[in-house]
């Protein structure tokens, strides 16, 4: 077996190989799949990265970074990929303002039409298009790739694109112009196989594909367009738990437990863990803290929220203003209810020193209960390392609408990320140890410990015990 994988995620690597990251998501997973079989890697190279060529590492993996001039990284990455794709499949876009399809939107799409061409071009170089070659597309950056490597001629290899964002309902993918929304989705039914973390996102696909290609015939979770036929699959991604373990060990994990025992001073801890994405919805979850304090004040010196945040590598407008106005909220609730020694509410930046999981596997083992109130999460991580880490005791709160609710939601209390008011009650049942939960402690890890990545890359090109895969697309 052979894999491709092409990405605008990249790894960090030495001369010794590759280097994830954090415990789990792709990144890490792409890393375990090439080490274990070999392959190559295509991805987006950072802003200001060597030039390097193709780069060989041990183990037969091969990495090929894509470099970008600024004009390509802004018109695809920032104004198409970030600006108009995720902010749609989040639900991101103020209708009465945005999305703007004028002639500058129209020429970032060149770019972006421009840098899935030159993926799709380095995939035909690299592939060798047999029967056992698996071709692994991800990130919403590179939806075209499958319509430019289909031009390239017939196929015997098996290519499945993954996603894993949500996709919205076909009433909102409509913002889209026409022509657009039908180019991406004829695009990525030229794969055999599309992925995503849940069944709702795969359902909310096909609802779109029945809108807006009349073409196409849909069969539970098959579709046949054009005389191809694509299988859709909602396979989550696995968390590397043996990673999480081994960073619960590390002395940076002992040095940020000391601190935030600290900055806890005996009170029970609310934890959460986000990039600051629009989506992850801190606001909110501060403004529901907030609440439970405005309710019972004595709460304040008894309880603390401790929110670890990172930043987005390349920051937009929108997150900076984000930024800003979830700091504001953070320091309104302390001049309320704080004290100079005693913060209410901590919003903990690690750094890029490389201990930020550290930091995050840290305050889960103290944690009495853990946060997740994303507007629209195509999974989310912190979820899988909070069912993993928290004390038995502990309580998961989890938004109806991340992915990973498909799968962890029996072990967790849900809520809803846009009423503040519930999401505040059941905070402060939380913290006062009266949460109903249903599954245990036990069985919540043992799904977890269950899953791999090998598992995952099986679930996704249907591979069975013999190792035989499924029917590739017509």
């Amino acid at each position: 077996m052979k894999l491709l994988t092409l990405s605008n995620s990249c790894p960090r690597w030495d001369a010794g190989g590759l280097l994830p990251r954090s415990p789990g998501g792709l990144v890490p997973m792409l890393i375990a799949l090439l080490t274990q079989h070999g392959g190559h890697w295509v991805f987006t190279a950072p802003p200001g990265s060597p030039s390097t060529g193709s780069v060989p590492l041990d183990g037969d993996v091969w990495l090929h970074p894509v470099e970008l001039d600024e004009t390509s990284r802004q018109q695809h990455y920032d104004t198409v990929s970030i600006g108009l794709l995720l902010g749609m499949l989040h639900y991101l876009h103020d209708t009465s303002r945005q999305p703007v399809v004028d002639s500058d939107m129209v020429e970032a799409w060149g770019g972006y039409e421009e840098v899935n061409r030159t993926y799709a071009r380095r995939l035909g170089e690299l592939a060798g298009n047999a029967a056992d070659e698996l071709v692994l597309i991800n990130d919403p950056h590179l939806m075209l790739v499958p319509e430019y490597y289909a031009e390239q001629g017939e196929r015997a290899n098996r290519l499945a694109y993954f996603l894993g964002t949500p996709w919205c309902e076909p009433d909102y993918f409509s913002i889209l112009p026409g022509w657009m929304r039908t180019r991406i989705l004829a695009s990525l039914l030229r794969c055999d196989v599309v992925g995503f973390h849940a069944d709702r996102w795969v359902d909310a696909f096909l609802a779109c594909c029945r809108r807006y290609l009349p073409g196409a015939t849909i069969d539970g979770n098959t579709i046949r367009y054009r005389g191809g036929t694509t299988r859709m699959v909602a396979v989550p991604f696995p968390l590397d738990v043996d990673t999480v373990e081994q960073v619960r060990e590390e002395p940076a994990t002992t040095r940020w437990q000391g601190r935030l025992a600290e900055l806890a001073a005996g009170r029970r801890i609310l934890t959460r863990a986000d990039r600051l994405d629009l989506w992850k919805n801190m606001t909110r979850g501060f403004l529901a803290y907030e609440a439970m304090l405005a309710r019972r004040p004595e709460l304040a010196g008894e309880c603390w929220f401790a929110s670890v945040a990172t930043v987005p590598s390349r920051a937009a407008a929108r997150h900076d203003t984000y930024r800003q106005e979830t700091e504001a909220v953070v320091r309104r609730i302390n001049e309320r209810f704080g004290t100079p020694d005693r913060e209410a509410v901590s919003l903990i930046y690690p750094g890029t020193g490389g201990d930020s999981r550290n930091c995050v596997i840290a305050a889960l083992g103290m944690s009495d209960a853990a946060l997740v109130n994303s507007t629209y999460d195509g999974l989310n991580l912190f979820a899988k390392e909070a069912a993993l880490v928290l004390p038995d005791s502990a309580t998961i709160l989890l938004s109806e609408n991340a992915g990973v609710h498909e799968q962890l939601g029996e072990f967790a209390v849900a809520i809803d990320p846009f009423d503040i008011d519930q999401t505040s009650a059941a905070m402060e049942a939380a913290l006062d140890g009266r949460s109903t939960r249903t599954g245990d402690a036990t069985a919540r890890r043992a799904l977890l410990r269950e899953e791999s990545a090998q598992r995952w890359l099986d679930a996704v090109f249907s591979r069975d015990d013999t190792g035989h895969f499924g029917t590739r697309a017509a």
